[in-house]
């Protein structure tokens, strides 16, 4: 979003004041001389098809740095070529390397600057200029000095924004993430569900959601502890996840509540899932500090129907058919 806001913005200083210059030139104000009054209208136009572009595809940023820097190149070397009564038409070029570090980074900046060397040499070369040669010379050691100040600059500038990118994934990562088990929390997971059921929707797609819930883990906390409740939440979060696959989603959502979805998943095998989860845990004894605690889960599962329009709607289907559950004797899978 940054990205295409700086290239907007830019694209549009160049168009408005391109337009100004031609306009200022045609009027007998501040003549640049036919070619040159040509070239504005050119580059004031690529400017405004840089704006088009973007509009179109708000991603392909690189694309719309080229079209600007490339047009600014030529725009400036056409100056310095055909501006004969400007002295400081060099000047130009600071901007463009200027404009290709921010917008292209270290490596545009760089391609630029050696670019820009080149063609002033070149032009100076081929062309009368009317500028002396301790003119050129400086100004173009001006330039290779500002590059590289501007390389350090915008080095470190990688630098901490690859650090802050970090920063933000780990506690991204941190707020999506329940802190005993480590599986998606609550928050996480009611995004997550709605982004599946609008992505589910727009491609048609079957997908299951279960609702669990451990049978009298009240029981459990009552008689052992809360510290051994929490022992008991982690072993049964890493059955379930032995189960799973690696792209189904697995959350807690409350105390003892979890929610699975399973993407791309029909009925028949989303039961297959839930049963193998029931069975699983009812024959396994989970060992906890000095004790070993048998449970077992009840679950209640919904598959996304084309009526449905919200994830509301199937999150209170999997719900009801939880209670379901617990309501005909617990250890077992409903469907609603």
């Amino acid at each position: 979003r940054f990205r295409f806001i700086v290239i907007n913005s830019i694209a549009l200083i160049i168009m408005i004041f391109s337009l100004i210059f031609a306009i200022f030139s045609d009027l007998g104000i501040n003549k640049l001389g036919v070619i040159h009054t040509n070239v504005n209208y050119g580059y004031a136009f690529f400017a405004l098809l840089t704006i088009l572009y973007l509009r179109l595809s708000k991603k392909n940023h690189t694309v719309a740095v080229h079209i600007l820097l490339i047009a600014s190149f030529v725009t400036f070397s056409s100056a310095l070529i055909f501006v004969l009564q400007d002295e400081f038409r060099i000047i130009w070029f600071y901007l463009l390397v200027y404009a290709a570090y921010i917008l292209g980074g270290s490596s545009s900046g760089i391609i630029y600057t050696i670019a820009s060397v080149c063609m002033i040499f070149l032009i100076n070369y081929f062309f009368v200029l009317n500028i002396s040669e301790l003119a050129i010379n400086s100004a173009v050691l001006g330039l290779v000095i500002g590059s590289l100040l501007a390389l350090v600059h915008t080095n470190k500038i990688d630098e901490y924004h690859t650090i802050l990118h970090d920063k933000y994934k780990i506690l991204k990562k941190i707020a999506a993430t329940d802190g005993l088990t480590g599986i998606m929390n609550k928050h996480a997971f009611s995004e997550t569900l709605h982004e599946h059921f609008e992505k589910s929707k727009e491609k048609k797609e079957l997908f299951s959601l279960l609702l669990l819930d451990l049978d009298d883990f009240k029981a459990i906390n009552d008689k052992h502890g809360h510290s051994i409740g929490d022992e008991v939440l982690v072993s049964f979060t890493y059955i379930v996840k032995l189960i799973l696959r690696k792209d189904d989603i697995f959350a807690r959502i409350g105390g003892d509540e979890f929610a699975i979805i399973l993407k791309e998943t029909p009925l028949k095998d989303a039961i297959r899932v839930a049963q193998k989860i029931c069975q699983e845990l009812a024959k396994k004894e989970i060992y906890v500090t000095n004790d070993s605690i048998y449970i077992t889960t009840s679950i209640g599962l919904s598959q996304n129907s084309a009526s449905d329009t919200n994830e509301k709607e199937l999150f209170d289907r999997a719900d009801r058919a939880l209670y379901k559950a617990k309501d005909e004797g617990r250890n077992r899978v409903c469907i609603l």
